[in-house]
């Protein structure tokens, strides 16, 4: 049955809303008297336990992570810190009897321990789960892996003992001990009694997996090893010169003489702060790249570990050419390029194109990003229209008067002007033009109705001069 510890407190969840927090009544007390120190939680329908914050000024941590708005499902083994005390979350179908894997499968493991690949020190460690993206610090003391909930990393599997492992600093770096029934595997290879790591290390227990990381290991060699002959001859020329160069002016350097290469460290593009980006990935991983916000300010970007890129991650578990994200027809999407460690949206892993949808967490490797795109380039689920440039005013006088006059009409010329409402007889030369009052055209109901009520008007004219012919000639 899912339940959440405390010390010697225990409560069992239900499908019933219970309150925990620093408060009399709570299902669950822990001290002190926060009020930002509550939540509620409750069993879902599939039996998983789910956490919220009781309201908005709530302060809830699941391992390490600040809980937001939505409701979270919790795991077996998942601690959740409330006003600075943690508890745990666990479930009594995962805690039963380690048991045995298969004897061909321990021996297909077997194999001889290798060092490390990526040296390390003893700082910095923690581990990038690769199923779910999860990350875990490894504190100074070090960290278990086990079933129970006791344990830093709980796994919930029958294979997993109740204290399988554990990482713990050493003078070299870290070292994983194996002490367990059923054996850890680093990178393949099963671990016979302990092991030291090196960065980017995947360490498998189960059906589990986590990459490693630590801080690099220092180059004591370089440096500690003693300046060579010729640099030590060197320093006091260098430095009985130093007089003389400050009394002369300085030589003129030769055109061909090779300049000195500055170091490349490969960092984010950032364009000129004036240009507005078209989206942001922002790094939201425990450690000190945490916060590190990349923008995006082409439609077109490239993501991975090289220099080349538009978007460079410096991370182990990053491809060189990792992934693309683009923008295309009004919507964003994001194209994995064959990468080692993949790419994932939304915790499902990338295959070819995908999709993406609002604001979501993405994650190239083990480095897990928020994506947010601009205001201009959100998706709307739709893609723009281009219309034809049209000439407002002349689009009012159309609708109005009917289509404009090319220019003013010659005397005798017979052409009727539409636009200024002068009507030319043909026969004469007329002293003055004959206007209709705007009040006495029709409502505004496009050009066709115009053109009708000015032919209407003509052949009304024409009608009365024949008459009038008529009546002289008899």
């Amino acid at each position: 049955m899912p339940y959440l510890q405390y010390r010697g407190q225990r409560v069992t969840l239900t499908q019933a809303v219970q309150v925990i927090g620093a408060f009399d009544g709570a299902a669950l007390r822990i001290p002190g008297d926060d009020p930002a120190a509550r939540a509620t939680i409750r069993l879902g329908a599939d039996g998983t336990g789910i956490i919220s914050r009781a309201d908005a000024s709530s302060e809830v941590s699941v391992n390490g992570v600040q809980l937001g708005a939505e409701p979270s499902p919790l795991l077996h083994g998942d601690k959740v810190e409330l006003g600075g005390e943690q508890l745990q979350y666990g479930d009594d179908a995962q805690g039963g009897s380690t048991q045995f894997i298969s004897a061909a499968n321990v021996a297909a493991h077997l194999g001889a321990a290798k060092g490390p690949r990526k040296a390390t020190s003893a700082t910095g460690g923690r581990l990038v789960s690769l199923v779910d993206g999860r990350e875990y610090t490894i504190a100074d003391a070090g960290a278990s892996f086990g079933r129970e909930i006791g344990n830093d990393i709980v796994i919930a599997s029958a294979e997993v003992s109740r204290r399988h492992a554990e990482i713990v600093p050493a003078e070299g770096g870290y070292v994983l001990k194996d002490l367990s029934t059923n054996g850890v595997l680093v990178n393949g290879v099963r671990v016979e009694k302990e092991q030291l790591l090196g960065r980017a290390d995947v360490i498998r227990i189960a059906n589990e997996e986590f990459r490693f990381y630590a801080d690099k290991a220092r180059d004591v060699a370089a440096a500690v090893a003693p300046p060579s002959a010729g640099a030590q001859s060197a320093q006091p020329a260098t430095a009985a010169a130093a007089p003389a160069q400050a009394s002369q002016p300085s030589a003129p350097v030769s055109p061909t003489a090779p300049l000195p290469e500055a170091p490349t460290v490969p960092k984010p593009i950032r364009p000129s702060a004036a240009r507005e980006p078209l989206a942001t990935l922002e790094v939201v991983n425990e450690g000190p790249a945490k916060g590190e916000k990349y923008q995006i300010f082409t439609p077109l970007a490239n993501v991975g570990r090289g220099a080349h890129n538009d978007v460079v991650i410096a991370d182990d578990s990053v491809s060189d050419s990792h992934a693309k994200i683009l923008h295309r027809d009004g919507h964003w999407f994001i194209e994995d390029q064959g990468s080692t460690n993949g790419t994932y949206i939304g915790g499902n892993r990338v295959h070819g194109e995908q999709q993406v949808v609002g604001a979501p967490d993405v994650r190239f490797g083990n480095v897990k990003l928020t994506f947010r795109p601009s205001a201009a380039t959100a998706d709307t689920g739709g893609s723009t229209r281009a219309i034809a440039s049209v000439n407002a005013e002349q689009a009012r006088r159309m609708s109005t008067h009917g289509a404009p006059a090319a220019g003013p009409a010659p005397a005798g010329s017979g052409r009727h002007s539409q636009g200024g409402g002068a009507v030319a007889h043909p026969a004469h030369k007329p002293e003055k033009p004959v206007v209709i009052p705007e009040a006495d055209l029709p409502a505004k109901k496009g050009c066709a109705t115009a053109i009708a009520f000015v032919l209407a008007t003509a052949a009304m004219a024409g009608a009365g001069m024949l008459a009038i012919l008529f009546r002289v000639g008899g």
